[in-house]
């Protein structure tokens, strides 16, 4: 008799068995196949994370060691000026797509009256102290809250975080760009510009914060915002619809203390996460202070999202690695078993003539046989194994990250400017 005609009446014969090993298989082929399809939706996952979220790295003070300084001493360090030529030498790095340019200072209207300031309040209503940040303790500069507002340079106004994230937008004129350098332009926000009837093409004056430079500036764009001031009723200098977007360089001439640019930030917009640690090390070898300065990259969202995903690929891959050897040590103890079941029919068997050969191979056929008929089953079913894993892989990482997101938050440590200009530590509850 054919010994593939014997395989398969075996088969039929000892159907409880059959469907044991196919139910092995079965399981076997659609967690495997499960763990790839995961993988392989892990990989587009993250690729699709990495182009959409992108990456940015911020060149700015180091408050750390700065703040470590000022306790150590008492009194805030000098810090030196950003070398604006070596930023701008670093942004032409393989690494870097595009850069932008962020400081900001406080100016007082000229004429301009601001949203949320308070009617009648006299010349020096609402003041309040604000220590300096260079030169020392106890030097400190005394601001007006009601006729104060804040301004903010930028290489590239696009670029900024708020028009990036779809917050603030240009709804009238046109935006900040890199070609404006020096030039006496501004972007103003629309319920400012309402609230004096101001429109693109006029011109205001703006004071230093020390009232000792006015500025004329043009208003080339007005923006909305969709930003909200800390509190109910925030002060005029702390409400988003009073800030003013410049050029980077022009707010330079409206700074108290003249070429002092160390606030300024510069933020390297890079082509791949996977950059960051190539950009850091070239950034390194630049001639920038990194003493005082640091190179922030701003991929927590990235890792945010990746790591869930980079959690499932991991586990996916080990289920993989699991049940392929689980299984193939439970299909050999099942086929071991059943063989030594039918000592009987293979001495019957070679008794009458029968190769030892064909007889293995009869075997191999009848595992063959159920295989392919379990992997056809799970080609449908694979599916909605895969599905029902990955649902449950994410949920249980995208809680995990919440936990530890919330118990970071609530072990925070925050820097807050003490009496004398010296730095604090308190710790948020």
């Amino acid at each position: 008799m054919n010994f593939i005609k014997r395989a398969i009446l075996s088969m039929k014969k000892r159907i409880g068995t059959s469907l044991i090993l196919m139910a092995v298989f079965l399981i076997i082929t659609n967690l495997v196949l499960g763990g790839f399809a995961i993988q392989n939706a892990s990989q587009k996952a993250a690729d699709s994370a990495r182009k959409k979220l992108g990456a940015d790295v911020t060149l700015g003070l180091d408050f750390d060691k700065l703040g470590k300084q000022a306790r150590e001493t008492g009194e805030m360090p000098i810090v030196p000026d950003l070398n604006i030529k070596e930023a701008e030498q670093l942004a032409k790095s393989q690494y870097v797509k595009d850069y932008n340019y962020i400081t900001g200072t406080f100016g007082i209207s000229d004429g301009l009256k601001l949203v949320g300031a308070s009617e009648g309040e006299g010349a020096g209503a609402g003041r309040a102290g604000m220590a300096g940040v260079r030169g020392g303790s106890g030097s400190g500069t005394e601001i007006d809250m009601n006729s104060t507002f804040m301004i903010e340079g930028v290489r590239k106004t696009l670029l900024q975080e708020s028009f990036k994230n779809g917050k603030s937008k240009i709804i009238d004129g046109k935006p900040i760009t890199e070609k404006m350098e020096d030039q006496n332009v501004t972007l103003m926000e629309k319920r400012l510009a309402e609230q004096n009837k101001l429109k693109v093409g006029d011109k205001v004056k703006i004071q230093s914060g020390d009232k000792k430079k006015t500025l004329e500036v043009e208003i080339i764009g007005i923006y909305e915002t969709d930003e909200q001031g800390l509190g109910q009723n925030p002060p005029p200098i702390m409400d988003p619809a009073n800030k003013l977007y410049m050029p980077y360089s022009t707010l330079k001439k409206l700074e108290a203390d003249e070429g002092n640019m160390s606030s300024i930030q510069v933020v390297y917009f890079l082509n791949d996460p996977l950059d960051i640690d190539a950009f850091k090390k070239e950034a390194k070898q630049s001639d920038i202070d990194f003493k005082y300065f640091k190179l922030d990259a701003h991929d927590s969202l990235y890792k945010q999202m990746i790591g869930p995903i980079e959690n499932i690929s991991s586990t996916s891959q080990m289920i993989i690695y699991i049940v392929s050897i689980a299984g193939a040590i439970i299909l050999g103890l099942i086929i071991m078993l059943s063989i030594k079941a039918r000592r009987k029919e293979m001495g019957i068997l070679l008794s009458i003539g029968e190769k030892k050969w064909k007889l293995m191979a009869q075997f191999v056929v009848e595992v063959v046989c159920i295989a392919i008929l379990a992997f056809g089953v799970s080609l449908t079913t694979g599916a909605k194994v895969s599905q029902f894993i990955g649902d449950s892989l994410l949920s249980n990482e995208i809680a995990t990250a919440g936990e530890e997101e919330e118990n970071s938050q609530n072990s925070s440590v925050v820097m807050v400017s003490g009496p004398g200009g010296t730095l604090q530590n308190e710790t948020e509850d």
